[in-house]
């Protein structure tokens, strides 16, 4: 039985963490921005999901994910492609070092999170609720689908991050691989220069980049709220150094890389702690340790590129996405 809840909690992290990773991975090689404020995309994607939770069942009886999702997308497209106006994008263009720009990310990482510590308090003022701790979330339209395919006692987030990662991260590579958007997004990636050239306004590409980008890794938070017992503004500061870690073991370049570290990272948390608690009695919190475990053998056995500019990826060709 625990084998059994290793495997799923595996498969659900493995989700969860590549609709963070992939989005990130795509958004450095177009900015070049090794971007801290994901933590709090996915903190007000959750909070999209508090939001609306608790005004929308008082109001028509009912939550639902679509309606969510897609308002989690927005928002926190917005506020993606707001932070690269008026941030990023001014210091990028005084030609400023990547680590000023990653100062810059952390910075702007503090200051969305306790704004939405006083959005969540003064909401909950007004509505007399506890906003800045919540509950876990069932949505209306899980329930009625989960009914429809026979499968009413299944915990909601067992649909939910099936459901949510499969479908933002398909159509996101299907837009990558097959739209001009994409091909655009893919040629700035690549080279930049070369693209500006065959006449790719870089611009354009890296404000959408920004916006697709902070909206898809938003939708890891609307997967939380289905799983946690308690949604916080702290949400994504949780997740976030594991996101970082399955980004460097990608290289910051190649999804196929990120992926596997997706599945690498979970397994190394589910069935690593579940292994030192069974057999060595070591407790659960050693989670986190075994996440740095693997990022510090990553970056002294691999270095990617964007990180201190390592060899493993400097000379090898066809580095596409």
């Amino acid at each position: 039985m625990l084998i059994t809840q290793d495997l799923v909690s595996f498969f659900l992290f493995s989700l969860l963490y590549l609709t963070i990773s992939i989005p990130l991975v795509v958004a450095y090689r177009v900015t070049k921005v090794i971007n801290f404020t994901v933590s709090t995309y996915i903190a007000y994607g959750a909070y999209t999901g508090v939001m609306l939770d608790y005004y929308l069942r008082r109001s028509i009886g009912g939550n639902y994910l679509l309606v969510t999702a897609v308002a989690s997308f927005i928002i926190v497209g917005a506020i993606g492609y707001l932070s690269n106006l008026l941030v990023f994008k001014p210091l990028s263009n005084k030609r400023v070092k990547p680590d000023v720009l990653m100062i810059a990310s952390m910075g702007l990482w503090i200051v969305f999170k306790y704004i939405l510590y006083v959005i969540s308090d003064i909401a909950g003022y007004f509505w007399k609720a506890n906003l800045v701790s919540y509950g876990q979330i069932n949505y209306s339209d899980v329930a009625s689908l989960a009914s429809r395919l026979g499968l009413s006692g299944v915990q909601e987030s067992y649909i939910v991050f099936p459901l949510v990662a499969g479908t933002s991260i398909t159509l996101f590579l299907i837009m990558l691989g097959k739209t001009r958007v994409g091909r655009a997004i893919l040629a700035v990636a690549d080279n930049p220069t070369l693209a500006a050239l065959s006449g790719v306004s870089v611009s354009r590409v890296e404000n959408l980049t920004w916006f697709i980008t902070s909206g898809l890794i938003s939708l890891a938070g609307v997967m939380w709220t289905s799983y946690s017992g308690a949604i916080t503004p702290e949400v994504g500061d949780s997740l976030i150094l594991q996101a970082f870690t399955i980004a460097f073991i990608g290289g910051l370049t190649s999804i196929t890389r990120t992926a596997v570290g997706s599945l690498l990272i979970s397994g190394v948390e589910n069935f690593g702690t579940d292994f030192l608690s069974t057999y060595l009695g070591v407790p659960a919190s050693v989670k986190p340790m075994l996440t740095f475990t693997v990022l510090i053998a990553t970056l002294i056995i691999s270095p990617p590129l964007g990180a201190a500019g390592g060899i493993p990826y400097r000379f090898r060709r066809g580095r596409r996405i």
